[in-house]
């Protein structure tokens, strides 16, 4: 099992003890999205192979100034093999839509031109965000983190080739999640902790982990087969 989005550097704890809580619950794959360019504990999280590491600008640093062509002297300057460009998108909780456009576009066009996917990060403007990406497709797919829009929008990505992952945030609206699941088809779904963010109620441990997706996909296939 894989963990298609878990923010392994901002994990409060040892990441040894991360991984190893992990695997002994069947998660051997980790996609650990870059905020403001790579993530932190850069050193740290190339030691492991089962752990891809993403380059991306989060939403919320659109509003400072130059930021995407200082990180990418980074990114460029690394013999690092990024597995995809995030996360990156819009997000209705931050103000100036039109620099966040513009960084969103900038990632599209970065991931096309190396050819890497894109992880999509959405609150709100979900609209604004399928006209970006009909305009410029990633050509090497795209994946829409944590989905928190509507059915019908959901159904319009995935048209447009997108990948849809559900973390728990999909637990608290079981009619919803049985409905987001007639239009996903298999191949598209993915799943997520999102960790630390996000953590499920049931979860015991004082932060959200790898450890705890086999948990929460039993948690989401109950209510679709309830």
């Amino acid at each position: 099992m894989k963990d298609y989005h878990t923010h392994l550097d901002l994990i409060d704890d040892d990441l040894d003890k991360i991984i190893e809580r992990a695997r002994k619950a069947g998660v051997n794959g980790f996609i650990v999205p870059g905020v403001c360019g790579f993530p932190n504990k850069l050193d740290e999280l190339i030691k492991y192979p089962e752990i891809g590491i993403c380059w991306g600008i989060y939403p919320k640093y659109a509003e400072t100034d130059g930021i995407f062509e200082r990180e990418l002297v980074s990114l460029k300057n690394s013999d690092i093999d990024v597995v995809a460009i995030g996360e990156c998108g819009l997000d209705k909780r931050f103000p100036d839509i039109e620099k966040q456009t513009a960084l969103f576009k900038k990632q599209i066009d970065l991931a096309n031109q190396l050819n890497k996917p894109l992880i999509v990060h959405l609150v709100g403007h979900f609209q604004l965000a399928y006209e970006l990406l009909k305009t410029n497709l990633p050509k090497a797919g795209f994946t829409m983190h944590s989905w928190s829009g509507s059915v019908e929008m959901c159904a319009e990505f995935v048209k447009l080739g997108a990948n849809i992952s559900l973390s728990a945030g999909a637990i608290k609206n079981p009619e919803k999640l049985k409905k987001l699941l007639t239009v996903i088809p298999q191949e598209k779904l993915f799943f997520e902790t999102d960790s630390p963010d996000q953590k499920p109620s049931f979860w015991p441990a004082p932060q959200n982990e790898p450890a705890a997706l086999p948990d929460i996909v039993h948690s989401l296939e109950l209510i679709v087969h309830s």
